[in-house]
């Protein structure tokens, strides 16, 4: 498969557990959602690298670095998209949070030489520009007041969170190249760093049952796929180039609010071209 293809379904399985996530937050909590989410990749992630890894000869710096992109993206960044969600919703939080896409591809040009072109400026610009249609859409004096400017950080931290990460995989993936490993040792940070938490906080975390869980689970199966193709992408293609193609989890994030929704959250108009905006800075980037 080729990266483009690859990173077009990344942000597909990245929406379809948005989707579940929001289901699930109808009447579970974040907390509960991130350990569950993180359990089932870690418990599914180390089976396919013992089934289908090339097993490569691991260094120390690889570890290293995948740990570091578990726990800033797969941990911290879900931790606080999760709670982005459970504020402000799904068809806000998700534009927000992909943020992460100019940022990454500054990541990808400073860090790794990757090629720029005039295009990726317009891209960035549209972006950003669709990320501030969409805070005024909610801060305007029309707005309702449920949401605040710092319920709209979390997505935002969400996204600068996993920027970090993606340039901290396409590194460790120049190390060592095999995604599987990556996957399993990115999933196990990312579990072991949310039971870390709520011992030492020693938060009080019901573990979900029924529909809540239902959907957690599923939503940790479709992020494991996600970061799969994902960690694909970034091996085979540029991160100029693969991270902006991931930005269509917005438009499917979008369609998806749409259609399933519509009891949870209002889609405006103001929303819709805030999203159009981030999708045409994706398509310019790519040019």
């Amino acid at each position: 498969m080729s990266p483009a293809f690859l990173a077009v379904l990344t942000g597909l399985f990245l929406a379809l557990a948005s989707l579940y996530i929001r289901w699930g937050l109808e009447r579970g909590t974040v907390a509960g959602a991130v350990l569950v989410v993180n359990f089932v990749s870690a418990v599914l992630a180390w089976p396919m690298f013992f089934i289908f890894s090339s097993w490569p000869e691991v260094s120390n710096s690889a570890v290293v670095t995948f740990i570091a992109a578990g726990f800033a993206g797969l941990f911290l960044g879900r931790l606080l998209l999760f709670a982005g969600m459970k504020k402000v919703g799904l068809s806000v939080s998700t534009p927000l949070y992909n943020i992460q896409a100019p940022l990454s591809v500054m990541g990808g040009a400073l860090l790794f030489s990757e090629v720029l072109t005039p295009f990726i400026g317009f891209g960035t610009a549209a972006a950003v520009g669709g990320v501030s249609v969409l805070c005024l859409s909610r801060l305007g004096p029309r707005a309702e007041q449920k949401i605040r400017i710092r319920d709209l950080t979390l997505p935002l931290g969400s996204g600068a969170c996993v920027a970090v990460s993606h340039v901290l995989r396409k590194w460790g993936l120049e190390i060592t190249p095999d995604i599987y490993f990556g996957l399993a040792i990115m999933a196990s940070t990312s579990f072991l760093s949310a039971l870390a938490t709520v011992v030492i906080w020693k938060q009080p975390v019901s573990v979900p049952r029924g529909r809540p869980l239902n959907m957690f689970v599923l939503a940790g199966l479709m992020t494991n796929i996600a970061h799969l193709t994902g960690l694909a992408a970034i091996l085979r293609g540029d991160l100029v180039v693969v991270i902006p193609l991931q930005n269509t989890e917005m438009l499917f994030a979008l369609v998806l609010s749409i259609l399933f929704l519509r009891r949870l959250e209002r889609v405006t108009m103001a929303v819709a071209a805030g999203a159009a905006l981030v999708m045409a800075g994706a398509v310019l980037v790519n040019l």
